[in-house]
Order: C-alpha cells, then sequence, then structure tokens
C-alpha cells in the first residue's frame, strides 16, 4: 500500500470537534433514544422500529429528529419505496444515509483502528528494517 500511514487519532494535532465533511463516530448506546413501539401485532415496522431504538444513530438525534422518526413509523404503511428511502436516508438510517452523513458504526471504527494499527506496525518495521 504506497503512501505513509496515518496517525493515530490520539497522535493528530488538530482536535476541533468536527464539522461538515468530517467523520463521527458513534457509540454503542447505553440506553435507547427512541421510546418503545406501540404493538398490537408483530409488524414489519415494529421490528425496524427495535432496530431503529438499538441503533447508535439515533444518538444524534434532536426532538426534530425524533418527531421525524415517529411520522416515519406512522406513515410507513402509505409512503412509496422512494419516499421511505429518502427519509431513512436522510434520518441516516441506511448505510448510504450514515455515510452521507459521514457516521461510523462501531464496528466500523474498530476495523479502521485495527488497520492503522497493523499499518503503524508496517511502517515501524520498514523504517527499523536495516536490510
Amino acid at each position: 500500500m504506497p503512501g505513509v500511514a496515518p496517525k493515530l487519532p490520539e497522535q493528530r494535532r488538530r482536535r476541533n470537534t468536527p464539522e461538515r465533511g468530517e467523520w463521527v463516530d458513534l457509540e454503542p448506546l447505553e440506553e435507547p433514544v427512541l421510546g418503545p413501539f406501540n404493538r398490537e401485532e408483530m409488524t414489519v415496522r415494529a421490528r425496524m422500529w427495535d432496530g431503529w431504538r438499538q441503533s447508535p444513530v439515533t444518538s444524534q438525534y434532536g426532538v426534530e429528529d425524533i418527531e421525524a422518526i415517529y411520522d416515519l413509523a406512522r406513515e410507513w404503511a402509505n409512503m412509496s419505496f422512494a419516499d421511505r428511502d429518502r427519509r431513512m436516508n436522510w434520518l441516516g438510517l441506511t448505510p448510504k444515509g450514515k455515510r452521507d452523513l459521514r457516521w461510523r458504526t462501531p464496528n466500523e471504527v474498530k476495523t479502521i483502528k485495527k488497520a492503522a494499527e497493523k499499518a503503524q506496525v508496517r511502517h515501524i518495521r520498514a523504517v527499523g528494517d536495516s536490510k
């Protein structure tokens, strides 16, 4: 792999808060941000709601976003696939939505850290190699 290995986050000089265009690493939720779904029967919406409740994405939601997700759940059956997909992307509930908002899930963060550590070790070995 050409180029210099990326620095570890603790070695970076720039420590300002992320702005638009920078990645935000999401932490696992300690408790759900969204309330429980009113389930009179188990439906696709109820299963999706349970998934959304456990998603670290919801930690980034404000009051208006929570209302938007309630609205999405209420109107789910009456919406076209394109409308559902657009709203889910906007809320970061799809892989595309997370990429667009530049949010990384905990699994992605672990993978990136492991790759950076491996690259750092390879870089140290290459520099320290006297052959």
